[in-house]
Parts: structure tokens; sequence; C-alpha cells
């Protein structure tokens, strides 16, 4: 490992430079950011980039081409995020037909500068290491897997970087488990190590979840950029937090007044599985965005006072963690009756 690794670091170093990544200084890590209100992780996507190449660089194998691909890959997976990470993916695919994951060639073309000529100053193709990220090449498995170099060190930095750590400290290292990858073999980890990362997993999402404020902006944000799909153009996913943040105040004012005053309270919070058949269908945006509608015109309230959104971690999760989240302004109980009236006669959850 050690005979390539002068050469990984020094993409590592370059890339660290780029605009793609340099941008994912004004990302943070958690996709709804803590100067909206709540406690939250205050590190970024560039930090977190930056850690997730480093820790490729534990990953053993004798191909020193697979080896430099993988941090490259790995350094780049996160340059593709539109503002507030994974919220703004729904509207992402609708518009440019692919999310984050699938972003990273996209973020490219539309970089100020020529980024993609460090990569081939190594040699390396663009159209490859997208592929890696978006999950259809051989070195996928390393930035999707439960876990992977991604969840590894994103698990453990958010624990670590909420101010004042009410999480108190992670049971694992994120080094622990890159330096059992191989490029020869799939990642089989022990038994004991799995647990403490499946631990601190749910410790953080469960954290995450039932932060007030935290889900209060990203259901009323989100409802925000579902308002303005139509208004959205692909520039907008090349914007840092702040920027959409102002230009979502621009647009619809209300909505981040009543954020900033803390106008807006959640008035439904269940798990997905209670929730009867056509809860199933507000994972689609364009129902999400249809059910949202008829609570609003059926109690004659203006769009941006009610939201909607189901929350669930990732692909494979166990519904029985999916939890669904109604908001509304000065907290109105009128919206949830009428929600519920709606989901009454279907067919239950199976």
């Amino acid at each position: 490992m050690l005979k390539y690794a002068d050469p990984r670091r020094r993409l590592l170093k370059d890339l660290s430079r780029t605009w793609v990544l340099q941008r994912l200084r004004r990302i943070e890590l958690s996709a709804i950011p803590e100067w909206i209100g709540s406690r939250v992780a205050v590190a970024s996507r560039y930090q977190h980039s930056l850690s997730v190449g480093e820790l490729s660089l534990l990953v053993s194998g004798e191909d020193k081409d697979e080896l430099l691909l993988l941090t490259a890959a790995s350094t780049l997976h996160d340059v593709g995020v539109g503002p507030f990470p994974h919220l703004s993916d729904q509207v992402m695919e609708e518009i440019l037909g692919f999310p984050h994951e699938g972003a990273v060639k996209f973020a490219f073309e539309n970089s100020p500068l020529k980024d993609s000529r460090i990569l081939e100053k190594y040699g390396l193709d663009l159209d490859e290491v997208a592929s890696i990220v978006e999950g259809s090449h051989r070195l996928s498995k390393f930035l999707h897997g439960l876990p992977d170099l991604d969840n590894a060190d994103n698990i453990y930095r958010f624990i670590i970087s909420i101010p004042g750590r009410p999480l108190g400290e992670p049971s694992y290292t994120p080094q622990e488990i890159a330096r059992l990858m191989s490029l020869e073999g799939n990642l089989i980890l022990p038994d004991a190590l799995r647990k403490r990362w499946i631990s601190d997993f749910r410790k953080a999402y469960s954290y995450l979840r039932d932060n007030e404020m935290n889900m209060i902006g990203w259901t009323m944000l989100g409802r925000a950029l579902r308002l303005l799909r139509d208004e959205l153009n692909p520039g907008f996913f090349r914007l840092t937090n702040k920027e959409a943040y102002c230009l979502i105040k621009t647009k619809i004012p209300k909505i981040i007044k009543g954020i900033e005053r803390r106008e807006f309270r959640i008035i439904l919070d269940r798990k997905y599985a209670e929730l009867k058949g056509e809860a199933r269908k507000i994972l689609d945006l364009s129902s999400l965005c249809g059910l949202e509608q008829a609570l609003s015109e059926e109690l004659n309230l203006e769009e941006w006072m009610v939201g909607l959104s189901v929350i669930h971690t990732m692909p494979g999760e166990d519904p029985s963690y999916w939890r669904v989240y109604l908001v509304s302004y000065r907290g109105n109980s009128k919206p949830k009756e009428v929600l519920e009236n709606i989901l009454s006669n279907s067919i239950p959850f199976e």
C-alpha cells in the first residue's frame, strides 16, 4: 500500500483545491444546518469528503490504478450534492433527471474552473469516476455498502461535531472499518465492530428525527423547494446552503420568517407503518405535492403554511423506522384532521 500512497496523496491534495470541492466548505454535513436553529453537526461536506479520501488510502490492494481511481471517487463522492443535501434530491431528480449520486459529471461541467484537468493529469477518466459514485462500477461497493467509506466517516463526524457532544463519543473509528477493506474481496466486519457502527448509526439518525427544529426545517425547506420547483434551473443545484436559503427568502419570505421566528409546529409525528395505503404514495414527489395542495385547498390556507415529509434514512431500511411529519404555521391542528380523513379509508400498510 505504501508503494502507491504518494501519488494518491498528491491526487487528494490537488482535488482539495478544485472548485467542486471548495464549494463544499459552505455545504454542511447536516442537511439542515445548525444556523437554522437546531443543535446538529457543524462539520462541512468538504471536511467529510477529504476524510473519506483519506480513508481510501487504507484500502489494501495490488492494482495501483484501481487504488488511485478509488481515491478520486471517494474524495469526489459528494461534489454532486445540491444545497441542503438529500433534502434537495427529489427536486434535483425531477429537474436534472438524477439525484446527487449521479451528478458528479454535472458538477464538473458546471465548475467555473477546468477541474477535470486534475483527473486528466493523473490519467483518470471523469466518466469512470462518476460511475463509481453513481453505483454502477466494480469499485462502487466502497461507497455503497453498509457500512462503506462514506457512512463510516459520516456517522463518526456527525457525532463528534455536534456542539457539546450530546451523543457522547463514537463507539468506533472510521479507520477500523477502512483497514478491513480490500480490492480483492468483500468487506467482512467482525460482529462486534458491525454492531458498534449500527448502534452509532441509529443513535445519530434518532437524534435527528427527534430534534423538532431539525424536522421543521427539513419539512418546510422541502416544502419551499417543492413550491419553487417550476422556477428552479440547473444552476440552483450549484448554490451553497446560504445562497439557496437567501433565494428561498426572496421568493417565499413567509416560510423563512416562520422558521426564523419558530412559528411552525409539528402537528403529526407518526411511524410510516402506522398510516394506511395513501401514505405509501407520499414517497413520490408528485403525490407528496398533491397531498400538501389538498390540505391547503381544503382549509383555504396559503400554500406555505403547511408541509409534509417522510423520513427514511437509506435504501433497504426497515419501514418501521420511517417517520411522517406534518408541520403547520402556528400549530394549526386542522391539517392533521384533514390528512387523517384522507387516509382513513385506505388499505393498511403491509
